[in-house]
């Protein structure tokens, strides 16, 4: 299995398949073994960024050391009444969530009431604690990895739209939307969502359609507000224009989709898995910014203005 660690994760007797450096005087090969403590030293002390590695080949990362190390840093970041108040929300609503797109899945209607109680919870929380949902979110399984990745973009998008000076009311239109952007992966059939393969054209083509399906979904309803529509439709629009399903570019895409692709893009990138390790905040922030033509340029300076200030993390 193929693995994305980062550098400090390194240990004796993995193999790795690629790297990704800074830029730096030293070329790093690619399909090795790392068989010595010289080699490794070399490795935690070079500019690389991280590595992946192929546990059919050698060794793999301890899933606990993964998840000491997040809990380690939480802790670093929040008190220990954020961090258990965060807990708290996250398993009160990760059911209703998981029923929210069950529903869609079943039905092709999600659970509306769900989306809005969550939404009122996430909106009512202390910031701080806010803040501690997205950090706490990132830990996740593979079977909860949909549930908590909507929770975590709902929460990003609250912090973002605060940061932003909006309205209360507009806040919570956008927690909604944050919830729902990927509603319409409830239409993708589970074996192509699931698989760690490379997709065909084709099956790219259905992960691709569900902004589209989403939107469906959500236009069955009177009352979803426009603003959740367009969050759902437009998220993976770019600013040059090179996105889908529309191909949109810049002030042509709806605002509150340009916030959400990038709350989208950075929650994805932080977030850790027993297979994957996170970027770090300021990592992640670095690669979208090196990202040219794919978001806003200014809703993204905001953006890390907001990270480097530590509303959110």
């Amino acid at each position: 299995m193929r693995k994305r660690i980062r550098t400090h994760q390194a240990r004796l007797g993995m193999y790795v398949e690629e790297v990704e450096s800074r830029r730096d005087d030293k070329t790093y090969k690619e399909g090795f073994l790392i068989a010595s403590p010289e080699e490794l030293a070399d490795i935690h002390n070079s500019k690389i960024i991280s590595l992946v590695i192929n546990t059919k080949n050698g060794a793999d990362l301890a899933a606990d050391e993964t998840a000491a190390s997040h809990e380690t840093a939480l802790l670093s970041r929040f008190s220990s009444n954020e961090i258990h108040a965060a807990k708290a929300i996250i398993k009160e609503t990760k059911p209703v969530i998981r029923h929210l797109f069950s529903e869609a899945r079943l039905s092709g209607l999600p659970d509306l009431d769900s989306a809005h109680l969550v939404a009122d919870h996430i909106v009512e929380t202390a910031q701080d604690s806010v803040v501690a949902i997205i950090g706490v979110s990132r830990l996740k399984s593979r079977d909860e990895s949909t549930y908590l990745h909507s929770l975590a973009v709902s929460a990003l998008m609250v912090s973002f739209g605060r940061a932003l000076g909006l309205s209360e009311a507009s806040v919570r239109t956008l927690a909604v939307g944050g919830l729902l952007h990927d509603i319409g992966k409830m239409a993708v059939p589970v074996e192509i969502l699931s698989s760690r393969k490379k997709l065909s054209g084709e099956e790219l083509a259905i992960v691709r359609s569900h902004p589209a399906r989403g939107h469906e979904m959500l236009r069955q309803f009177d009352d979803v507000p426009p603003l959740v529509l367009e969050i759902c439709l437009h998220h993976h629009e770019r600013h040059d224009g090179r996105g889908y399903p529309f191909g949109l570019k810049g002030n042509g895409i709806p605002f509150a989709a340009r916030l959400a692709a990038i709350c989208d893009v950075y929650e994805a990138m932080t977030t850790i898995r027993p297979y994957k390790p996170a970027w770090s905040s300021t990592e992640a922030i670095g690669v979208m910014l090196q990202s040219h033509g794919q978001f806003d340029p200014s809703l993204l300076r905001r953006f890390l203005s907001m990270v480097l200030s530590g509303e959110t993390v």
